[in-house]
């Protein structure tokens, strides 16, 4: 049977272009919406006489509850109208058909057009945010890397961890009484960027071969450090490989950090992730090490992220016992005055605006 439309066979395919970039800009849950969705598409919903004539089609996204109740009403408008937007701009090259309207539903069972949708993927897609291998609302970075190094590895995520990066290093990573491979298929599928660590042998192991054809198959940014004297093989190899020219991993790992942020290039990104790896200080001297990062890069923030330090501060005695930041200095106060344009005041581990 030939098909009368072209649209309907072809929006799988654009829908799926369009959750990876949302994932690859940072807009998550946009990512999860069309990757755990079942799409049905209403065929000649409208009709526009332009041109000779043109049919118009409804796509339905049908949402399972769990993610359907993370999407807000005001939310769900302002998605519906940002993803007919892209939609239109991906079959504008065909004639005589449009999309008319982009709609989310719940799922229904007893939805004759939802008995007749195809999933998007065969696997839902999972959310980070559940997963125990990932801090929350970090960078999340999987290292992929030979056993033998694995302690190394460690180090260096370690160190990665002052900047806000999650670093899933495998076995160490996981939890104990964890199915190994499963742990970490879900760390490939929900890694932001890769590292490979680059030694002699890296490339005798078929496990982190795939690994690095995962992240390639799912258009990850792959960035390879350079520990031996081999060079990266494959796809990867049309990158050059980071060189290793310190002993200290502290030195690496910014030099890690400034790759990602040019690979990923989501600012806000990492200004969340920064402000997270200092909410999370864990002594006195992070403390400060973090505070002096995130006050270089971060230039303005928004009522939600300011709530989010005030909160820390309250809750963790590694910053609100650091001198650094409660001396006569106030760098701390000085800051958040600065960045979010209001004026604020400490009294003991709160934090408050100043009354006018």
């Amino acid at each position: 049977m030939i098909n009368k439309y072209v649209i309907p066979s072809k929006v799988i395919i654009y829908l799926k272009r369009i959750a990876t970039e949302y994932q690859s800009s940072g807009h998550d849950l946009q990512a999860r919406v069309i990757s755990s969705s079942r799409i049905y598409v209403h065929e000649e919903t409208s009709y526009d006489n332009w041109n000779g004539g043109m049919n118009g089609h409804d796509v339905i996204l049908f949402l399972p509850p769990e993610v359907f109740g993370e999407v807000t009403l005001a939310r769900k408008r302002d998605f519906e109208v940002d993803l007919l937007a892209k939609l239109e701009l991906c079959c504008r090259s065909i004639g005589n058909e449009y999309i008319h309207a982009v709609r989310f539903e719940d799922e229904d069972q007893n939805d004759p057009y939802f008995q007749n949708a195809a999933l998007i993927n065969s696997r839902a897609q999972i959310d980070p945010s559940t997963l125990s291998i990932w801090k929350q609302d970090h960078v999340r970075l999987f290292i992929s890397h030979r056993d033998k190094h694995k302690a190394e590895a460690k180090v260096l995520a370690f160190s990665l961890e002052e900047y806000g990066v999650s670093s899933f290093v495998a076995h160490d990573t996981i939890e104990p009484m964890t199915t190994w491979q499963s742990e970490i298929v879900k760390g490939l599928e929900t890694m932001e960027v890769m590292l490979v660590y680059l030694t002699d042998d890296f490339h005798d192991s078929v496990w982190t071969n795939q690994e690095v054809g995962f992240a390639l198959g799912r258009d990850i940014p792959v960035i390879s450090l350079k520990l031996g004297a081999i060079d990266p093989r494959g796809f990867i190899g049309e990158r050059q490989a980071l060189k290793k020219h310190s002993n200290s991993m502290a030195g690496i790992a910014n030099d890690i950090y400034e790759l990602i942020v040019k690979r990923l290039g989501n600012n806000a990104r990492f200004q969340s992730a920064l402000i997270s790896a200092f909410c999370d200080s864990p002594d006195f001297t992070e403390a400060k090490n973090r505070f002096i990062r995130m006050k270089r890069v971060v230039k303005a923030l928004t009522d939600d992220e300011v709530d989010r330090i005030i909160k820390a501060f309250h809750e963790n005695s590694q910053l609100y016992n650091a001198a650094y930041l409660v001396n006569h200095y106030n760098r701390l106060i000085d800051f958040l005055s600065r960045v979010s344009g209001k004026t604020y005041e400490r009294s003991g581990r709160d934090i408050n605006l100043k009354q006018s």
